[in-house]
């Protein structure tokens, strides 16, 4: 059963990010029905799907689940966030043992024992549901189709004026494959009043239908009590709804009924005009606007076949136009259109509500990472073994052949360009995978802080490479963490500000020059420059004349040094000063950039920029000392010359001036430990009389990096380092050109 083990791990994954999805949606709003059905099912399923392996602990908490959550479904009880803090508990503790299964293929140890602290939590809301179960939702809430019972159909119940359970149940459409019979279930309903069957959506034309799917919805009445009919629909828990109402007598029904007209196209009695008066009351049903659209459409298509039978076809046009409510259709039915002739202005317009059609459904192909890892590597080097043939043709010389070859080498550059951004694709995925875990991190931190936080999240949508998803997840993390904890101020001192008592936690994404963007922005207290600077000198990392010097900006910028923190205590939240020079550290591994810009007493941005992808990185190849060496152009903020008087020395330190301000100067050669060349530590700039200068921009500032010599700019496969390399700090990895030279790719933050 191995194979179905490791589905059943994957789609757990799945429906556990469903089910944390669904929930956050119903405590934002518990009257949603949809959120509520959505949580169901993916309990449900995980229900059944873990009763095929020995995972007992497992199935008894999601079973416990969901029985709380069909209180919640029947009306029995209210979602409060002191509920959704048991339910959340549970997934967070279902998504730990899918890792474990995942890892080991068992259970920890104390899943029991785990299993029994959550059941007990979720079996005390259970027995609060079973004491007021007797307020449940009415009929016009619940189960509005009740109150639109035909007199006949009331009198045939017999139970007018008391109470009666009432079933509506939507067997799922595939419940032929799982063993589900839904006419069988009924059999076994105690006390049977009454039971419809009717299609759940507009049914297909004949040719079309497909009959091993499940097309029907049914609906009951019993004179049993809820908790004895609930048995015959254990197995279907999700796909049905049962509760008690109060049955009308027939003539209160009957007043809320409007007075039908007698039907003129078919003979009084008959069991065609019969046919034609069900048909009005069906649109008669309340009903959602979708609802009402669908039911419409499959009155009109009942309609056109009764008349057709009937020997008086009409037009599908005005029979649709006719069944838009039931008094048009009643109207349209006993002044017998076809024998006055139609309206002087011709057919009526078709109404506003399409006929509804199944859209085909997307299919997804799961591939293995290591696959699409193996492929983007092979089309690395195809692109590399495409860029020697440049040269080669260059050494050919003149004529047809090289004529000929430069044709070819054209569109072979054409077809691996498309077949790598093809490929490029293929790794996309959206920014919704790291913005999905944001609103139960948003909700869990803000509940522990006693704050109000509202989260707005933007461009989910926007592509960046799976393993700049797996680089921006934890930094986000880290940087939604902080803006609730340090950022977003208590409601109590925001109402002292004259803000709103809740604040607001923006999360932006965007694509920008090849790239991807991500910003996080708070509407919370800033950053006050004076307290960095004070913190940065109590902790010795800056002297008391060093921080006075530092402008308000720079003094902004000290969050992101190693082991500054401005929390007074050390809590599990914040305050052990890792958190923003980690985020810095990922990003900048990454080949990005990090900035931040805080107003006091408005709020903080910061801005995280990415590559599109890790797989091609674009260089500046640079040489020093007779080697050639790559910088990700990601963090080449220019290149220029730079006359060797402008540049200022004092001992081994040297700085040079750049867009009017002071820069750091750094020479290659001493950072890799390389012996100056023959200027006396100077490069060779070109000339003798300049040197050539790459300015960095890291996030600290700019740094002047002084080369030898500045090359091409070029798109390379970086490979990191492997083997007794892979400790080697200073190098990202290594790169082959075009022209089959190996070049060494550098982290500049690291050198420097």
């Amino acid at each position: 059963m191995s194979e179905l083990f490791d589905q059943f791990v994957v789609e757990a994954q799945e429906l556990l990010e469903t089910a944390g999805g669904a929930l956050l949606a119903l405590e934002r709003d518990p009257a949603d029905r949809a959120s509520v059905d959505e949580l169901f099912r993916a309990f449900h399923t995980l229900k059944g799907a873990s009763g095929l392996f020995d995972m007992a602990p497992f199935t008894r908490l999601v079973h416990a689940g969901e029985d709380t959550l069909s209180l919640l479904r029947d009306g029995r009880h209210g979602m409060t966030p002191e509920l959704a803090d048991r339910l959340f508990r549970t997934l967070d503790q279902c998504a730990r043992w899918v890792a474990a299964l995942e890892d080991t293929g068992a259970l920890p140890a104390d899943a029991a024992q785990a299993a029994d602290t959550l059941v007990r939590g979720l079996s005390g809301v259970s027995a609060e549901g079973a004491a007021g179960g007797g307020e449940a939702a009415g009929e016009a809430d619940a189960f509005p189709w009740v109150a639109a019972l035909a007199r006949e159909d009331r009198d045939g119940v017999g139970m007018a004026g008391g109470v009666i359970t009432a079933i509506d149940y939507r067997p799922d459409p595939e419940c032929f494959f799982t063993g589900d019979d839904p006419l069988a279930l009924f059999r076994r309903v105690p006390d049977l009043r009454w039971l419809r069957i009717e299609p759940a959506e507009p049914l297909p034309a004949l040719a079309q239908m497909d009959p091993y799917r499940c097309m029907l919805r049914f609906r009951a009445l019993s004179g049993a009590g809820v908790e004895a009919v609930m048995p015959a629909f254990r197995s279907v828990p999700d796909q049905v709804r049962i509760g008690s109402v109060t049955l009308m007598p027939a003539a209160a029904s009957a007043m809320a009924q409007p007075p039908a007209k007698p039907i003129a196209m078919a003979p009084p009695g008959s069991l065609a005009a019969a046919m034609l008066e069900e048909q009005a009351r069906i649109l008669d049903l309340p009903g959602s606007a979708a609802e009402r659209g669908s039911r419409s459409a499959a009155v009109a298509r009942a309609v056109a076949a009764i008349l057709t039978a009937l020997g008086r076809p009409a037009d599908r046009a005005v029979v649709a136009a006719a069944c838009a409510d039931a008094g048009t259709l009643r109207r349209f039915l006993a002044d017998d259109p076809l024998e006055n002739g139609p309206p002087e202005n011709g057919p009526p317009e078709k109404p506003a509500v399409a006929e509804a059609r199944p859209a085909s459904p997307r299919r997804a192909l799961r591939v293995e990472p290591e696959r699409m890892d193996a492929l983007m590597a092979l089309v690395g080097e195809l692109s590399v073994m495409k860029g020697q043939l440049g040269p080669l043709v260059r050494r050919v010389g003149d004529g047809e052949v090289t004529r000929d070859m430069k044709a070819f080498s054209a569109r072979l550059d054409s077809l691996v360009g498309d077949l790598r951004h093809a490929a490029l694709r293929l790794r996309l995925l959206p920014l919704a995978r790291v913005f999905d875990p944001l609103p139960r991190l948003v909700r869990d931190t803000a509940r522990r802080l006693d704050k109000t936080v509202e989260l707005v999240l933007d461009g989910a949508e926007t592509e960046a490479d799976k393993d700049i998803l797996d680089v921006l997840g934890e930094p986000l993390l880290h940087l939604v963490r902080n803006a609730i904890d340090h950022g977003i101020e208590a409601p109590e001192r925001r109402a002292a500000s004259g803000k709103p008592p809740g604040g607001t936690l923006r999360v932006h994404a965007f694509q920008d020059k090849g790239g991807v963007v991500v910003e996080v922005s708070d509407d919370g207290a800033g950053i006050d420059p004076a307290a960095m600077r004070k913190a940065a000198v109590a902790k010795g990392l800056l002297t008391p004349d060093a921080a006075a010097a530092l402008g308000d900006d720079d003094a902004v910028r000290l969050v992101f040094a190693p082991g500054f923190s401005t929390a007074g205590s050390v809590s599990d939240l914040s305050g052990r000063g890792v958190g923003m020079d980690a985020v810095r550290t990922a990003v900048e591994r990454a080949g990005g950039r990090v900035e931040i810009a805080s107003t006091p007493g408005s709020g903080t941005r910061v801005r995280l920029s990415l590559p599109l992808t890790l797989s091609i990185t674009r260089v500046v190849v640079v040489e020093a000392a007779g080697s050639f060496y790559g910088i990700p152009v990601a963090v080449v903020g220019g290149v220029q010359r730079v006359p060797r008087a402008e540049i200022r020395g004092v001992k081994r330190a040297e700085s040079i001036v750049l867009r009017d301000r002071v820069v750091p100067l750094v020479r290659l050669r001493r950072l890799l430990g390389q012996p100056p060349d023959d200027g006396g530590g100077h490069g060779r700039g070109g000339g003798g009389e300049a040197d050539c200068v790459v300015l960095a921009e890291l996030s600290d500032g700019p740094v002047a990096v002084a080369v030898d010599d500045v090359g091409e700019r070029a798109d390379v496969v970086l490979r990191p380092m492997t083997g007794v390399l892979r400790g080697l700090r200073g190098y990202a990895g290594t790169a082959v050109l075009g022209d089959g030279r190996l070049i060494l790719v550098l982290d500049l933050r690291e050198l420097l």
